[in-house]
């Protein structure tokens, strides 16, 4: 009787899952894989979020630093060993101040910015068509004319929702954008005709000696929802 009871025995452990087993594991196992999914997904989406971030604030800070660099050197023409060469404050056409024209998203000065002895026409502008923050560097003629030779805008900041401009005087006090006539475009253009525009005047321009700056930056990514960041910047003039 022994063997026989031996035989039940195997034949009975040896059964297979039923279904309903097979159910309740599957289930089993597709939740906890459902979970290990949603944890890789919100990982991804955390890093993508963050390289996101790091690659607007990098392009914001890149900008920014160049821009605020070159406008504190507003004015600045270093003497190049020739007792006879102009110096900017001898400019002669109107506006009469290394700030040729100035609005709340452009700003265009005369510098030496390259250290040569050679002045040259900057104009920081924002191309809201493009959302980028365009740098553009004219040649400045000598005296009596002091003109520049249009030239063509260079994109330094891209992914930018906005670029704002604040100008202040000696005592701190803000200088405001009015509606007023005039040909002195920015950026500037050759040959403009009179319109009203938006812009610092002629004695405005020759007060400034504080510029604030403030560069939005905004994007996406497919699968990232839009991240913005905010940087600014305090810009004394020194040689105005």
């Amino acid at each position: 009787m022994s063997p026989r009871r031996n035989e039940r025995t195997s034949a009975g452990s040896a059964r297979g899952l039923t279904l309903v087993e097979i159910l309740i594991s599957s289930a089993l196992i597709s939740v906890v894989m459902a979970s290990v999914y949603l944890v890789y997904l919100t990982m991804q989406n955390t890093f993508s979020k963050g390289e996101l971030k790091a690659d607007l604030q990098q392009n914001a800070r890149v900008g920014l630093a160049k821009m605020a660099q070159e406008i504190r050197m507003a004015g600045y023409d270093p003497p190049t060993g020739s007792p006879a060469k102009p110096v900017i404050p001898q400019i002669t056409l109107l506006p009469r101040t290394p700030l040729r024209a100035a609005a709340a998203q452009c700003l265009s000065f005369v510098a030496d910015v390259s250290g040569t002895g050679v002045a040259d026409q900057i104009t920081y502008h924002f191309d809201s068509s493009k959302n980028t923050l365009r740098r553009r560097q004219d040649n400045w003629s000598g005296f009596p004319q002091y003109e520049f030779s249009e030239a063509k805008a260079q994109p330094l900041a891209q992914s930018i929702e906005s670029l704002t401009f604040t100008y202040f005087d000696i005592k701190n006090v803000e200088l405001k954008p009015v509606l007023w006539l005039s040909t002195q475009r920015c950026p500037p253009t050759q040959g403009a005709t009179v319109q009203s525009l938006w812009q610092l005047t002629f004695a405005q321009l020759g007060q400034v000696r504080r510029v604030a700056i403030t560069l939005k930056t905004q994007g996406s990514r497919p699968g990232v929802s839009e991240e913005a960041f905010i940087l600014t910047s305090d810009v004394q003039l020194r040689n105005l």
